[in-house]
């Protein structure tokens, strides 16, 4: 009895779950022109950051439901290993194109 209830709660759960998390609204584009592989993540967020070799491209998903991303600043920053670095916002979360000069 027990397995058939819960057969029949997890598909509720499962679409509660869902339901509940930020869908995407809009993206940063963001190009590495530095000749260096520079770290993309938001001021603030310590679990989201991303590797962006020279010359390419990558999106960086905002949240919809504000400007704010899990607390953090709307800002995003790159680094790069020599100790470069670049700042795009505030607001970054209108989204838009973020082009990383070269030297």
């Amino acid at each position: 009895m027990k397995r058939i209830i819960w057969l029949a709660l997890l598909p509720a759960l499962i679409l509660a779950l869902t339901a509940c998390q930020p869908r995407v609204s809009r993206w940063v584009d963001v190009e590495n022109r530095t000749g260096e592989t520079v770290t993309v993540k938001w001021l603030g967020d310590t679990i989201y950051d991303r590797q962006l070799p020279p010359g390419e491209s990558v999106q960086i998903p905002v949240v919809s439901g504000g400007c704010l991303r899990n607390g953090a600043e709307d800002v995003i920053v790159a680094e790069t290993a020599s100790g470069r670095r670049f700042v795009f916002g505030p607001p970054a979360c209108k989204g838009g194109k973020w082009t990383l000069p070269a030297r």
